[in-house]
C-alpha cells in the first residue's frame, strides 16, 4: 500500500501536480492561510495514508503549507524538499525574513538568516525565537539556531543556522526550508534583593497542600536529596504575601514547613512568554546558597507556573541570609509564517 501512494507521488510529479499547482492558485486566487485551514494536519495526514486527494496535498505543499509539508516531509523528505518553492525571502506582517549568506564546510553547512522590522515596532537585540523555528533539508540532520548580530540602525536580527547530515555526506547541493511561526521580543531580566521578604517576619506555615492535589509539571533536586515522594507538603497562596518583584512575576507565600525554608513564585502565562526565573540566598560571607529541591505546577487554567523553592534553612539560621530573586520576562509575542526555501551553496 505504501509503495502504491509513493508511486503515485512520484509519479509525473514534476510536471503534472506542480503544473496543477500553480494552475489552481492562479485561477482560484487560493490565499495560503485559506489551504492551511482547509487542509489540517489531520486531512494532510489521511491523504497520504489513504493514497487519496495526491493532487491536493501537492497543491497545499506547493503553496506553502507547512502543515502538509511536515506531514509528506515526515514520510518522504526528498519529495517534500522537491514540492517546496524555492523562495530565499518572504515578508509577513511588515517584518521581513530573508538568507543574508552561507558557507560550506564538507557535511556541515552555515547559513546567516536576517529577520528586519524597518520600523522598529517588534525586534530589538532580546529577540528569542522560542524554539518555534523549524529546519527541513531533504536528509537526515542535525542543527541549530542562534542569534549572532543585532543591527540597532537597520532593526535588523541576524541568525546562524547550523545543519549537517548525521551521515557525514556532504550537505552542499541539499534543499533547506527555514520556518519561524512566532517570536519573543522586549525581554527583560531582574536580578535583586527581595526585601520584601523580611527575615524576622518568616514563620511556620500551618496551611499546607499536598503534592497529589497539583498539576505537577517538573522539579529538580541537588545531589543527595532524599525524594519523599507524595509526602511532600507546599505552601497555599496567602494573599496577605502578595508582592511582584517585576511584572509576570508574583511571590505569592513564604514560611517554614518542617523547619525548613519555602518561598512560592507565580510565572505568568509562561507558554506564551516564557517568563521564568529562581530564588536563591547569600550568606554574610557573600556565598550563595540554592535550593535543595523545586517544584513546579500549573495552574488552574494551565497557563501560568507555580514553582516552590525549598532550602535546607531552619528558622534559628534565617537572620544569616538575605533572600534574592532572578528572574526573565517577557513583554512581546509576535506571530506569523516566515519561510525561506533555498538550495544549500558555498558563497564564500
Amino acid at each position: 500500500m505504501t509503495e502504491l501512494i509513493k508511486e503515485k507521488i512520484l509519479d509525473g510529479i514534476e510536471d503534472r501536480y506542480l503544473s496543477e499547482a500553480a494552475d489552481y492558485i492562479k485561477i482560484h486566487k487560493v490565499k495560503k492561510q485559506r489551504l492551511i485551514s482547509a487542509l489540517g494536519r489531520m486531512a494532510a495526514c489521511f491523504a497520504i495514508i489513504l493514497g487519496l486527494s495526491i493532487s491536493s496535498l501537492s497543491i497545499a505543499v506547493a503553496a506553502g503549507n507547512m502543515a502538509a509539508y511536515d506531514v509528506l516531509y515526515a514520510i518522504y523528505p526528498d519529495i517534500a524538499v522537491k514540492l517546496m518553492p524555492i523562495s530565499a525571502s518572504c515578508e509577513d506582517g511588515g517584518i521581513r525574513m530573508g538568507v543574508e549568506g552561507m558557507s560550506i564546510q564538507d557535511s556541515c553547512a552555515y547559513v546567516y538568516i536576517s529577520m528586519h522590522d524597518p520600523e522598529g515596532k517588534y525586534i530589538d537585540k532580546s529577540i528569542d525565537l522560542f524554539d518555534s523555528y523549524s529546519i527541513h533539508t531533504n536528509a537526515d540532520q542535525i542543527g541549530g539556531c542562534t542569534l549572532v548580530d543585532f543591527d540597532e540602525v537597520n532593526r535588523k536580527a541576524t541568525f546562524l543556522i547550523t545543519v549537517q547530515n548525521m551521515d557525514g555526506t556532504p550537505i552542499e547541493g541539499s534543499a533547506m526550508t527555514f520556518s519561524v511561526s512566532r517570536f519573543l521580543t522586549g525581554k527583560n531580566e531582574t536580578q535583586e534583593e527581595l526585601t520584601q521578604i523580611s527575615p524576622d517576619a518568616i514563620v511556620e506555615v500551618t496551611e499546607t497542600q499536598r503534592e497529589e492535589g497539583l498539576d505537577i509539571r517538573g522539579g529538580s533536586y541537588t545531589d543527595g536529596y532524599a525524594v519523599e515522594g507524595m509526602k511532600q507538603e507546599y505552601l497555599c497562596v496567602d494573599e496577605s504575601k502578595l508582592f511582584v518583584p517585576t511584572p509576570g512575576v508574583t511571590v505569592t507565600n513564604y514560611g517554614f514547613i518542617n523547619n525548613k525554608l519555602h518561598v512560592q513564585v507565580y510565572y505568568e502565562d509562561i507558554g506564551r512568554f516564557d517568563n521564568h526565573g529562581y530564588i536563591y540566598l547569600v550568606g554574610g560571607n557573600g556565598k550563595e546558597v540554592l535550593p535543595e529541591s523545586s517544584t513546579a505546577f500549573w495552574d488552574e487554567e494551565g497557563k501560568g507556573s507555580y514553582e516552590e523553592y525549598i532550602f535546607d534553612i531552619s528558622a534559628d539560621k534565617i537572620n544569616e541570609y538575605a533572600i534574592y530573586g532572578h528572574f526573565f520576562t517577557c513583554r512581546n509575542l509576535v506571530e506569523g509564517d516566515w519561510k525561506v526555501s533555498f538550495t544549500i551553496e558555498d558563497q564564500n
